[in-house]
């Protein structure tokens, strides 16, 4: 079977990749690795969510089950005192929970800006260098190129360092508070049986 001719006239090549598109094509592919732990992390969250609502429906039902056949008020009152000093814990268990994902997704993403990002900013200071070779004054433009990269490098390790402690400090008061509570509860319930 014959083909149908062509209708440009220049033929087909293959394009030429630039250290700039190299660089770029890994940044793309850092970028879409990320999205693709995030979403993970939405699948997580979405996963645990759903299973915290089984979980919380079950028991529900169980305790109006028991509710509705018991007789004994100060048995419906050591229920309900039960239900409440289990619930800080089991919120303290489900906000940990959550924390290990947004954790887990905070060191993909250094990983991926220190492999990833790294290789293409040496990329680029390669790219700019080849390119102003033997140019005149190009040792500036070059230096200026590094002194850029270095801004950027030193921003985001400030953004990072605040991040990780900000993550830390929020992990660290998200169980202070859930013992807090938990204690409290525990005190209260133990008013409620005296």
């Amino acid at each position: 079977m014959q083909q149908a001719p062509r209708l440009d006239s220049k033929p087909h090549r293959k394009p030429i990749m630039t250290p700039h598109a190299t660089s770029t094509n890994a940044s793309v592919g850092t970028i879409l690795g990320l999205a693709g732990k995030a979403v993970e992390g939405a699948e997580t969250l979405a996963a645990l969510n759903l299973q915290t609502l089984k979980t919380l429906m079950a028991e529900s039902q169980e305790n109006s089950r028991i509710a509705s056949t018991t007789r004994d008020p100060a048995e419906l009152i050591k229920l309900q005192a039960a239900a409440l000093q289990a619930a800080p814990l089991k919120a303290l268990a489900y906000g940990r929970q959550v924390q290990e994902v947004f954790a887990s997704f905070g060191a993909a993403r250094r990983v991926a800006y220190k492999d990833g990002i790294a290789g293409a900013q040496a990329k680029f200071l390669e790219a700019v260098s080849t390119f102003f070779n033997n140019a005149p004054g190009s040792e500036r433009i070059v230096a200026l190129a590094q002194s850029a990269v270095d801004a950027s490098n030193k921003a985001y390790e400030g953004m990072n360092t605040a991040s990780k402690q900000l993550s830390d400090t929020l992990a660290a008061n998200t169980t202070k508070v859930g013992e807090t509570v938990a204690q409290g509860s525990s005190n209260a319930s133990a008013k409620i049986e005296v």
